[in-house]
């Protein structure tokens, strides 16, 4: 994902000189690519950030499980009070 990244602050002064120079069609093919390169990092952003939610979420459900089935190996008497 980061080569799009990167690459878009070069289409964008990519436009604006063609814009300066009056280069329309140069322009036009930038804000194109401008415009793909950002659905592509759209996409692959939302597909990172999903993918570590989806990890995360099941990391923590296995420490939860882990630590209820810990929980419930104890003896009895580790649960009494004691002061």
């Amino acid at each position: 994902r980061l080569p799009f990244s990167l690459a878009i602050p070069h289409y964008v002064s990519s436009t604006i000189g063609d814009l300066i120079n009056e280069d329309y069609d140069g322009a036009k093919r930038s804000v194109l690519l401008l415009f793909l390169l950002g659905t592509v990092d759209s996409v692959l952003d939302f597909w990172c950030i999903f993918l570590f939610g989806y990890a995360k979420e099941n990391i923590v459900k296995g420490v939860r499980i882990d630590t209820f089935a810990s929980i419930l190996s104890q003896e009895q008497a580790f649960f009494d009070k004691t002061n």
